[in-house]
């Protein structure tokens, strides 16, 4: 039953002689390329070798209309060939785009259009900096918002067997000047006792809390309400800024993003993937009080490639066809991940399988537990979840599933996305091949405990 991926195979060594390592992203070469990509259609992606796949990684995210929607397509031919591809001048879009965005999100007066959520993410720290006269960003252990030196810190625990024992550290990635540690206090997610500590402690330099409203890069981490909500009141408390990161949210949970979900409020949002429905935009923006920097250009933010018509004709039609058909949109993107939820946690429990499956309707991951670990063990943040993480049979079963035509990230903590394209045949496919993987994963040998 195992694919067959010679062409790739051979492709991938061939890149390997002129591309560093064969990737150009750290995140895609971590786990191993898998395979080499021919094209995309709908849900479906396709090898060069000729294999066919659900693809529940759709581009990490952004494709939340499928592989080469029609529209979407069409927008971005029309304007090529009718409109170029740049101009570095204000043009219609930015006012369509926009305008969309402030409608659609409620913490949005201002927005600035940028080319990545690592960039957005900057910006809007900056912009807090500058904002309040403070130089500190307190940050989350675990959380990620981009590969830049300013906040790729403490992506994960240094221990990842200690549970919530070891206090949080500043962890630098290789390269990463130590001077950053400065400029930043880590903290564990949902743990008020500690983070108000710490808020109190630090109040006169922090410039902003930043952080994922729902944790989506260590698996997903289910989020309580609650916890959002006590994070925007003591932030206002404290003339601190609240920076919501959702570039994994963003118009993806909701038309609102994570804080139209919740019903919290940032000062400042950021936002890529789903903005862009597989073209490189990202945005950020605020009230118009704090995005008053930007609009009288007394923080520095910009760059050749900000607001591409291009890319912006893409994100036109998606916010389009999100505010125009909200009422079945949304439903359908719950329905679809609910269904998968469901059946990827049946395939387990009626193989004897000890899994999780963790998510928020159109976001989710499986997690199959190490042995001694809890049956149902508390998850809610990194150190939770990556002290009852069982690698090896994740990485089983993942293999199990590409081998049955199921992809998605081989990284066990990443995550499945839905998208609007994706058929209830797709849905039924993968849970039938789930059965069938979860039974090989159940004759694996047992994993020691650590």
């Amino acid at each position: 039953m195992h694919r067959q991926h010679v062409a790739s195979d051979a492709l991938f060594e061939r890149i390997k002689h002129s591309i560093a390592g064969g990737e150009s992203s750290y995140a895609r070469l971590a786990e191993g390329p898998g395979f080499c990509m021919a094209r995309g259609e709908g849900s479906h992606i396709f090898d060069v070798d000729g294999n066919e796949y659900i693809d529940w990684c759709i581009g990490y995210g952004p494709l939340i209309m499928g592989h080469r929607h029609p529209r979407v397509i069409a927008a971005v031919v029309e304007q090529l060939e009718k409109r170029g591809s740049m101009y570095t001048f204000p043009h219609e879009l930015d006012a369509e785009v926009g305008e969309k965005m402030v409608r659609a999100v409620p913490g949005l007066e201002l927005v600035r259009f940028a080319m990545s959520g690592t960039e957005a993410t900057l910006a809007a720290m900056r912009l807090a900096r500058a904002y309040t006269g403070k130089q500190k960003i307190l940050k989350f252990e675990g959380h990620y918002h981009g590969w830049a030196d300013e906040h790729f810190v403490s992506y994960h625990p240094d221990d990842e067997t200690g549970g919530d024992e070891a206090e949080p550290k500043v962890l630098l990635t290789a390269g990463c000047p130590q001077a950053i540690a400065d400029t930043l206090v880590i903290a564990s997610w949902h743990r008020p006792e500690y983070v108000e500590a710490a808020i109190r402690k630090h109040k006169h330099e922090l410039a902003a809390v930043l952080c994922e409203p729902q944790m989506c890069n260590c698996g997903i981490v289910p989020v309580e309400p609650e916890w959002l909500h006590w994070l925007r009141r003591i932030t206002a408390e404290n003339d601190i800024l609240l920076i919501f990161d959702e570039v994994m949210t963003g118009f993806r949970l909701a038309l609102g993003g994570a804080q139209g979900y919740y019903g919290v409020t940032p000062d400042i949002s950021c936002f890529s993937k789903a903005l862009g429905a597989g073209f490189p935009v990202a945005a950020f923006g605020g009230s118009r009080e704090v995005m008053a920097l930007e609009a009288a250009n007394e923080v520095v933010h910009g760059g050749t490639y900000t607001a591409m018509p291009m890319n912006l004709a893409a994100s036109n039609v998606v916010l389009g066809e999100m505010i125009e058909h909200e009422e079945t949109f949304y439903p359908r993107l719950h329905e679809v991940g609910n269904r998968v939820v469901r059946g990827l946690q049946r395939a387990a429990d009626e193989n004897g399988v000890r899994a999780k499956v963790l998510g928020l309707g159109p976001l989710w991951q499986i997690i199959f537990l190490r042995d001694g670990a809890p049956d149902d063990p508390i998850i809610d943040n990194s150190r939770t979840m990556l002290a009852v993480v069982d690698t090896e049979r994740f990485g089983i079963f993942q293999s199990e599933m590409l081998d049955r035509g199921i992809y998605f990230h081989p990284g066990a903590f990443e995550r499945w996305f839905a998208s609007s394209a994706h058929t209830d045949d797709d849905i039924e496919t993968t849970i039938v091949a789930a059965h069938e993987a979860m039974a090989v994963v159940a004759k694996a040998a047992p994993v020691p405990a650590v």
